[in-house]
């Protein structure tokens, strides 16, 4: 979780650490970004999905909405 405060390079040395068999979910959300060096397009979680898109084996799955709580969504849209 919270993959959208990832680099590009964080993301990579996770992923090319992962043995045969494993299994990897990354999740995130671009539109609650915290570092100030990192925006929705240079995101690790953006440039993992990109390369990725074509990998038998991958899958990327888009949430519309927040699926915490009422006041979670409140807060992303008034804060």
């Amino acid at each position: 979780d919270e993959c959208q405060n990832l680099t590009a390079s964080q993301i990579k040395t996770i992923i090319t650490r992962c043995g045969e068999g494993t299994k990897i979910v990354c999740s995130g959300n671009l539109a609650q970004i915290d570092s100030h060096y990192l925006t929705p397009v240079t995101s690790g979680l953006t440039y993992m999905v990109e390369r990725f898109k074509n990998f038998e084996g991958s899958a990327n799955i888009h949430l519309n909405g927040v699926v915490r709580s009422r006041l979670a969504e409140f807060a992303e849209e008034n804060l």
